[in-house]
C-alpha cells in the first residue's frame, strides 16, 4: 500500500512537470568550491541545493571546464603533468584540487536515478563546444587531428574549433551523440550561445574552399560576411543537426536547440553560430523544442517588448515546444537583474514577470541559467514559486 501512495505521489510529480517545466541548467564544476562532486554524496547536495530553486526538470551538463564529466571514449580527459589531488592537499577549499583529467566516476546514472525518484526531468545540457578552445583546456580530440583545425581566410590554421566542413569532425560530433544517448535522457539540449569562438572567419579550409569552387568556380573566395558563404557553411550545421535529431528520435528522446539573441523579426540566428534558420527546423518537426537563450529587447522598453518577441517566437514555433529564460547569468544582458535594473524593479520581482511572461503566451516552461551555488536568492526562489502558483 505504501508503495502504491508513493507511485500515486512521484505520478503526480511528474503530471505537474508536464504543465510548465522550471528547467535548472546544471553544471556541477561550479559546485566544487562547496561539495565534493567526485563522491555521489556531493554530487546529490549539488542536487539538493538546485532543488531550492523549484525547478521540476534538471539538464545536466555533460562537460565543465572543459572536462568531460563522464567516461568517454571520443573525448579523453585532459592529461596533466602536475595534477592537484584533493587527498594529498589539506584545504576548505575543494576547487582546484580535483584531478579533472581522471573523474572517479560518473555521475549521470546517479543523477538520472534521483530525479526519477523525485518525481523530476532529466535531461542533459551539452554546447556546440566539445569542450572550451583556449590553451591548457582545448579538446584532446582537437589537438590529436591537427588536419581538421579551422583556418582563417588568410590562410592562418586555428586550433580553437576543428572546422565543421570535414566528416570526420562531424561522425565525431554524432559518435558523441550517441555517448550521450546512452545515459538515457529524456532531453538533450543542444547549447548554440557556449560555441568555443566557433566564426565562419575560421571555416576557410580545404572542403570548404573545394565546395566555394564547385558552386562559383573561379569567383574569388568571399568574406564571412557574404551571405552566400555562410549559406554554404550553414548548410552542413543544418546536416549535423538533422542527423542529431534523428538519433534523437530513434532513441525516444526529445531534441532540443538552445537559441541566442532572437529579435522581433525572429529570423535566422546570429550568423556567427551557424547560419541557419531555426523555424525551418522547427517546422519540418527537426527540432522538438526551442531554448531561447536571450533576447534582443528595447532597453526603453524592457518587459514590452519581450513579451513582443515571445509571442513572435510562438507564431513561429511550428511544431517545436518553447522555453523562455529566467536567468541569474548576464553574460547576454539578459538576466533578471538586468531588467530590474532597467526598469527600477527588484531582481525577485523580475525573475517572476519573466516567468508569468512565459505562462502567459503558452510556453512549455523556463529555464533557469545555470542554477550554480546561491545565484538564485531565496528572494528570486519565492518570486518563483508564487509565479507558479
Amino acid at each position: 500500500m505504501r508503495r502504491l501512495a508513493f507511485l500515486a505521489v512521484s505520478l503526480s510529480a511528474a503530471t505537474c512537470a508536464c504543465a510548465f517545466d522550471v528547467v535548472a541548467l546544471v553544471d556541477s564544476l561550479d559546485f566544487a568550491k562547496r561539495f565534493d562532486i567526485e563522491t555521489s554524496t556531493g554530487t546529490v547536495q549539488t542536487l539538493e541545493h538546485v532543488l531550492l530553486s523549484h525547478a521540476n526538470d534538471i539538464w545536466w551538463r555533460d562537460k565543465g571546464g572543459g572536462r568531460m564529466r563522464y567516461p568517454s571514449r571520443c573525448e579523453m580527459w585532459q592529461f596533466s603533468e602536475a595534477p592537484f589531488d584533493k587527498l594529498r592537499l589539506s584545504s576548505e577549499d575543494i576547487y582546484g584540487y580535483l584531478r579533472l583529467e581522471s573523474p572517479r566516476g560518473n555521475e549521470f546514472p546517479l543523477v538520472r536515478a534521483e530525479c526519477a525518484r523525485r518525481g523530476l526531468g532529466f535531461g542533459i545540457h551539452t554546447t556546440i563546444e566539445e569542450n572550451h578552445w583556449y590553451g591548457p583546456l582545448a579538446s584532446n580530440w582537437t589537438l590529436a587531428h591537427p588536419e581538421y583545425w579551422g583556418c582563417t581566410r588568410d590562410g592562418d590554421p586555428w586550433m580553437g574549433c576543428c572546422s565543421i566542413m570535414h566528416p570526420e569532425v562531424i561522425s565525431h560530433k554524432l559518435e558523441m551523440v550517441d555517448e550521450r544517448l546512452a545515459m538515457k535522457p529524456q532531453k538533450i539540449m543542444l547549447d548554440f550561445w557556449r560555441n568555443g569562438a566557433w566564426s565562419f572567419a575560421r571555416e576557410y579550409t580545404a572542403p570548404a574552399i573545394a565546395e566555394w569552387k564547385r558552386l562559383y568556380g573561379g569567383e574569388p573566395v568571399p568574406p564571412a560576411s557574404d551571405p552566400r558563404w555562410q549559406k554554404m557553411v550553414g548548410a552542413h550545421f543544418d546536416a549535423y543537426l538533422r542527423a542529431f535529431s534523428a538519433k534523437c528520435r530513434a532513441a525516444g528522446v526529445q531534441f532540443i536547440c538552445g537559441i541566442p539573441g532572437v529579435d522581433e523579426a525572429c529570423g535566422p540566428i546570429d550568423g556567427r553560430i551557424g547560419g541557419f534558420d531555426w523555424r525551418h527546423l522547427a517546422q519540418e518537426g527537426v527540432l522538438d523544442a526551442v531554448y531561447v537563450m536571450s533576447v534582443v529587447y528595447d532597453a526603453k522598453d524592457p518587459f514590452g517588448s519581450t513579451e513582443r518577441i515571445y509571442r513572435s517566437v510562438m507564431s513561429n514555433r511550428g511544431k517545436a515546444e518553447v522555453y523562455f529564460p529566467v536567468s541569474a547569468y548576464n553574460m547576454q544582458k539578459c538576466g533578471f537583474g538586468e531588467y530590474a535594473k532597467l526598469t527600477g524593479t527588484t531582481p525577485a520581482k523580475a525573475a517572476g514577470r519573466l516567468l508569468r511572461l512565459a505562462r502567459e503566451v503558452g510556453a512549455r516552461g523556463v529555464v533557469l541559467e545555470c542554477v550554480d551555488y546561491g545565484n538564485y536568492s531565496p528572494e528570486v526562489c519565492a518570486a518563483i514559486k508564487e509565479a507558479l502558483q
